[in-house]
């Protein structure tokens, strides 16, 4: 089965530093590491944590409603916070390298919380 990628549309130059690393809501810290997350080297789009054919309820409400399914899952009530995100890459850098540098960028970002980070690469294409 193959899924129809929408990326979340950004520029790096549209990125910022992250003010307050500590939110308590899901999310804000979803957002803030939406930032992070983009911000990586490598980093060419991000896609919904959920697959939609993994989530056929959410995309169907998120039809209907108008909402976008979420860039970044986070656990709002586990110790360690579970993160999940689905990104695209560039050919520049390799993508394991990619996906690590994302996974410390956000486990960074949540200090002195500990976080489980699961990063899947799920597109990559080259850098025009």
């Amino acid at each position: 089965m193959t899924e129809h990628l929408e990326p979340a549309s950004f520029s790096p130059s549209e990125t910022s530093p992250v003010a307050e690393p500590h939110a308590t809501a899901p999310s804000a810290v979803a957002e803030e590491l939406l930032r992070v997350i983009q911000a990586v080297e490598g980093v060419t789009a991000v896609y919904p944590a959920q697959p939609l054919w993994q989530s056929i309820a959410g995309a169907a409400i998120a039809a209907v409603t108008g909402e976008s399914l979420p860039l970044v899952a986070v656990s709002g009530d586990a110790d360690p916070l579970a993160v999940k995100v689905r990104i695209g890459v560039g050919t520049v850098l390799p993508a394991p390298k990619v996906a690590r540098k994302v996974a410390e960028a956000v486990r960074n970002h949540l200090l002195p919380r500990p976080a489980a980070v699961e990063v899947y690469v799920v597109k990559v294409q080259p850098v025009s």
